[in-house]
């Protein structure tokens, strides 16, 4: 019962209010007596919470019934929470432009083993969908099989989602037998879920991809199972640029070289 407590109280409800809720669920239509002998509450505390939680919007009176009371399915709550989310976050940089003087510290997270990667790679995705990602990408040579089915999984995501990439790729064999070739559309890059230019091992290789979006720096080791996500835009914004800079470097006589697009 504690973890639906906290799911609830992620959603702005005090450990009472949680209480109260679940009552409800469980009991159906409810006066504050019964809820107070489910959530284990005084009756008039259990009254008071229920009227609170009916203003919030969590509850509703029962047609005809004065202090009954029936909570709201709990799909439509969180339907309705990451409705209100997604439309406050259309002012973040709104927000983030009235802190003034204030310098920016850039947050760091550090993800570890087969979840901490998944978790890594699918870090705030919802923001990315329809947009486009840049980065150098680890030479395959070097990737650990445990965590290929959850970077095929992020591949497959990233394609539903219409989440492109634009990438520099080391020329290494196991591209293919590790199956990222799907994803690469050589004759037609700009229309391929993954625009790569792939390069010899002496010009770039890695052990780790280092993926740069709006306002936060992804890097993974694949060998070691290891990922750490820098929140800084300004970060952000000069590893782009610098992409930029060796993307346009890289001409097509070197991408036609590469032994794997032939």
């Amino acid at each position: 019962m504690d973890h639906l407590i906290e799911s609830l109280r992620n959603l702005g409800l005090s450990d009472k209010e949680a209480r109260v809720y679940l009552a409800l669920l469980q009991l159906g239509p409810a006066t504050p007596y019964k809820i107070s002998k489910r959530a284990h509450l005084k009756r008039p505390t259990a009254y008071v919470i229920a009227e609170e939680l009916l203003e919030k919007g969590f509850v509703v009176q029962a047609p005809g019934e004065k202090h009954t009371y029936i909570a709201r399915p709990p799909d439509v709550l969180f339907e309705e929470f990451e409705k209100k989310v997604e439309a406050s976050r259309k002012h973040l940089p709104e927000l983030k432009g009235l802190r003034g003087g204030i310098a920016e510290k850039p947050a760091v997270l550090y993800f570890e083993g087969v979840e901490g990667i998944r978790q890594a790679l699918f870090h705030r995705v919802k923001e990315t969908h329809n947009t486009e990602i840049v980065g150098f990408y680890a030479d395959a040579e070097y990737a650990s099989r445990t965590l290929l089915p959850v970077t095929l999984e992020y591949n497959e995501y990233r394609v539903l989602h219409n989440i492109k990439a634009r990438g520099i790729v080391t020329d290494t064999k196991e591209l293919r037998e590790m199956g990222f070739d799907k994803f690469f559309n050589i004759k037609d890059p700009e229309n391929s879920a993954f625009n790569v230019k792939i390069v010899s091992k002496d010009i770039y290789s890695s052990n780790a991809s280092f993926e740069f979006y709006e306002d936060f720096v992804k890097i993974i080791f694949f060998d070691t199972a290891i990922a750490v996500i820098i929140e800084s835009p300004t970060v952000a914004k000069a590893m782009r640029q610098i992409f930029e800079l060796l993307w346009s470097r890289i001409g097509d006589d070197e991408f036609n070289k590469s032994k794997f697009v032939k």
